[in-house]
């Protein structure tokens, strides 16, 4: 009797066992279609959204609708030739103290996220009649907007090089480092043009990329495709495409 129970308490162990892997084959598998999915559709780090506005096809759609040399974009694109151009403003904005995008540096001022074109006009107009480096005796509302960090008192000297509307030699510079997937920098975008319109003699702007690679999947090659084009001499038309197409 004692043997008969035991050989009952083995089977009905083994069915247990053999029941639990199938179960946890299920779920592994299950698990593993998921991770897949996500790659795809660029919801994991490094995978491209092939239904993004900036997919790679679309990129280069793009680079077709603006009249480029096609062939020597795609390549450029597919080569990753610009890769290393990207990585190097990304390493030198981290260096000056960029942690975000959109991130500005007026005359050497770092201004953080897409703030209101009023605030930026505050700015440029007290810099361009006094100077915003004095450190002290500030009138109250350009005070209040270095008590709320919106922008930086310390001065830094950063790089002014690159691709730059307004004129050469403008008493206002402002540098931006953008990613062309991120929503505050589609915000940022028309800030930007009211920015350049609004002081055609005295601000130029730079732009630097910044991909945040961790956060947007597809912002690399998005960088990547607008220095592309950049070799064409279209580098603006392109960013002006990117960021309309994401508005």
């Amino acid at each position: 009797m004692g043997q008969v129970q035991q050989t009952s308490k083995r089977s009905l162990f083994t069915v247990l066992l053999v029941g639990g892997i199938i179960v946890l084959s299920f779920v592994s598998g299950s698990l593993w279609q998921r991770v897949k999915q996500l790659e795809t559709s660029g919801g994991v780090t490094g995978g491209q959204n092939s239904a993004s506005p900036l997919s790679i096809d679309n990129l280069k759609a793009y680079a077709k609708d603006l009249k480029l040399n096609t062939k020597d974009f795609n390549k450029c694109l597919d080569e990753s030739s610009k890769k290393g151009t990207v990585e190097e403003q990304i390493k030198e904005g981290a260096e000056k103290g960029v942690t975000g995008t959109p991130g500005f540096f007026l005359n050497g001022h770092l201004i953080a996220g897409a703030l209101p074109f009023e605030i930026f006009k505050d700015l440029i107009d007290y810099e361009l009649a006094t100077g915003l480096d004095l450190q002290v005796g500030y009138p109250e509302k350009i005070q209040g907007y270095f008590d709320q960090g919106y922008i930086k008192a310390e001065k830094i000297e950063v790089n002014t090089s690159g691709h730059a509307k307004g004129p050469e030699n403008a008493k206002v510079v402002l540098v931006e480092y953008s990613d062309f997937e991120c929503p505050y920098c589609v915000r940022a975008y028309p800030t930007v043009k009211q920015i350049l319109e609004t002081y055609p003699n005295d601000v130029k702007v730079v732009y630097r990329q910044f991909p945040l690679v961790s956060l947007h999947p597809n912002a690399q090659k998005a960088a990547e495709a607008s220095e592309c084009a950049g070799d064409q001499g279209k580098f603006w038309e392109y960013h002006d495409k990117l960021f309309e197409i994401s508005s």
